[in-house]
C-alpha cells in the first residue's frame, strides 16, 4: 500500500484522479479506503467517491434482461454523469462537485449535494469498468486488482455450503443458487470488458490481491 500511495504522491498535482478498478469481489472499495488513511497520513487531502453511486435506474441496467453479459458492461453505469459532473469539474479546478447522484438500493436519484473540494485535492474512485473508453483518459494514475483465486473460492464456498444430502434435493438447490447469482451476467460481462477495453494493459499498476498478506504488484506503463 504504501508503494502505491508513493506513486501517487510522486504525480500529485493540484487535482489528481486515481482510479482503483477490477471485478467485482476483488476488494476494490476496501484497497481504496486503505490507500486514503495512507495518503492522508502522509498529509494529503483524500476526497473519495464510487462509480456505485452513479448507477443507471434499475429498468436501464435490466433492458437487456437479468442474465446478460452486454446489459452488464454496458448499461450498469450513468459513464456521462461520472465524467460530466464529478471528474471533469474536478479536474477543471471547479470549487464543489457532487460525489453521489444515484442510490442504487433504492433505485432513486439522489438530492444532489455538492462537496467542497480544496485547491489541492486527490480523488480517490474505486469500482467496476473504470477502464472504459469514455473514462480512460480521465485518471492520473490507476490501479487494477486481481483476486482471482479468492473469487472463486467464494464461489464454490457459496455453491457447496449446507446443502441437502438428498442428491437430488442438492443438485436442485445448486441450479437455484447459480440461477440466483446470475453467474453469466457477471462473469461473461466481465470477461466482456476485459476483451473491449483491456484494463489490464490501460493500468498504470495492476495488484495480483489475492493472498491478502503477500499482494504482487505490476507496475505497467500506461498503453494511452
Amino acid at each position: 500500500m504504501t508503494r502505491v500511495a508513493e506513486d501517487v504522491a510522486e504525480i500529485a498535482g493540484h487535482r489528481t484522479l486515481v482510479a482503483v478498478d477490477g471485478a467485482s469481489g476483488t476488494g476494490k472499495s476496501t484497497f481504496a479506503d486503505e490507500l486514503a488513511r495512507t495518503l492522508e497520513t502522509a498529509g494529503r487531502i483524500v476526497m473519495r467517491a464510487s462509480v456505485d453511486s452513479f448507477h443507471r435506474p434499475r429498468a436501464e441496467r435490466y433492458r437487456l434482461g437479468n442474465d446478460s453479459p452486454e446489459g452488464y458492461y454496458r448499461d450498469s453505469h450513468d459513464l456521462a454523469g461520472l465524467r460530466d459532473k464529478l471528474l471533469e469539474p474536478f479536474a477543471a479546478g471547479f470549487g464543489s462537485v457532487p460525489l453521489a447522484i444515484f442510490d442504487e438500493p433504492s433505485d432513486t436519484p439522489l438530492e444532489v449535494v455538492e462537496e467542497a473540494v480544496p485547491a489541492e485535492a486527490i480523488l480517490l474512485v474505486d469500482g467496476l469498468f473504470l477502464h472504459r473508453p469514455e473514462l480512460v483518459e480521465c485518471w492520473d494514475l490507476s490501479v487494477y486488482l486481481l483476486a482471482d483465486g479468492r473469487r472463486e473460492a467464494s464461489w464454490q464456498d457459496y455453491l457447496t455450503r449446507d446443502l441437502p444430502e438428498d442428491p437430488n434435493a442438492r443438485a436442485d438447490e445448486i441450479d437455484q443458487r447459480v440461477t440466483r447469482a446470475r453467474r453469466r451476467r457477471y462473469v461473461e460481462g466481465q470477461a466482456l470488458y476485459e476483451r473491449e477495453a483491456g484494463p489490464l494493459h490501460q493500468a498504470n499498476l495492476v495488484i495480483d490481491n489475492d493472498d491478502l498478506a503477500h499482494p504482487e504488484l505490476s507496475v505497467r506503463p500506461p498503453s494511452r
